[in-house]
């Protein structure tokens, strides 16, 4: 049977020591970073506050809402899930049309990725373990009209991520029919505005979010 030809052969070898380095370069960002241990679970951001009565409250259903993201690794699109931990959506009657007031906690610290090797260099780049939860409290730029079609709105707000607020818009599409209300909010992040330094394999510190949310109406008094 005829040899493989010596450059063949050193193919896989070559794969393999590419691998090995990666893994290298991943547990050296894990030594370098360390998720502290603080706990620290609280915020500076206040809350939009109502101004009128007759507001409707919506609660954001936590284990039907995630917050999605996409990351570049290397040029390669990554693919995560932050978990929501609660949140509440308020609307706000003004006039004929309605303001909607967002408070919304994301749990970074339980990020998930489809590769495990990168969810803890994340989770460390964050500090999560020192700020496991990212704040966001924001209102819609325009008022919104009372239906029951989907409807397109802008909202401005501010996020708290890794200790570090700073302002942060998001594009919203939503529906609402009755108590239940869906709606799908995107933006970029930028991370390096959060004083959050990922390591070399990361080539960009910006993020893309879509934050996926289900929310009911509370029950009234």
């Amino acid at each position: 049977m005829p040899r493989r030809p010596l450059r063949l052969r050193r193919l896989p070898l070559m794969a393999a020591l590419v691998l090995a380095a990666a893994l290298l370069a991943l547990l050296a960002a894990l030594t370098w970073l360390d998720p502290g241990s603080k706990n620290d679970r609280s915020t500076d951001l206040v809350t939009p506050t109502l101004a009128a009565r007759g507001a409707r409250v919506f609660t954001v259903a936590a284990d039907e809402s995630r917050v999605d993201f996409t990351a570049s690794v290397r040029g390669v699109t990554l693919a995560g899930v932050f978990p929501v931990e609660r949140g509440t959506i308020t609307l706000e009657p003004v006039g004929e049309a309605l303001r909607v007031l967002v408070a919304l906690e994301i749990d970074v610290d339980n990020v998930e990725t489809a590769n495990p090797a990168i969810s803890p260099v994340l989770r460390a780049a964050m500090a999560s373990g020192d700020y496991p939860i990212a704040f966001y409290a924001a209102t819609s730029r325009e008022l919104v009209p009372v239906t029951e079609e989907e409807v397109a709105f802008a909202l401005d707000g501010e996020l708290d991520v890794h200790n570090v607020a700073h302002a942060h818009a998001m594009d919203v599409r939503a529906q609402l029919v009755g108590g239940d209300m869906w709606a799908i909010a995107t933006s970029p992040l930028d991370l390096a505005v959060h004083g959050v330094e990922f390591p070399a394999i990361f080539g960009d510190t910006t993020i893309q979010l879509t934050a996926r949310l289900q929310a009911y109406e509370e029950a009234g008094e």
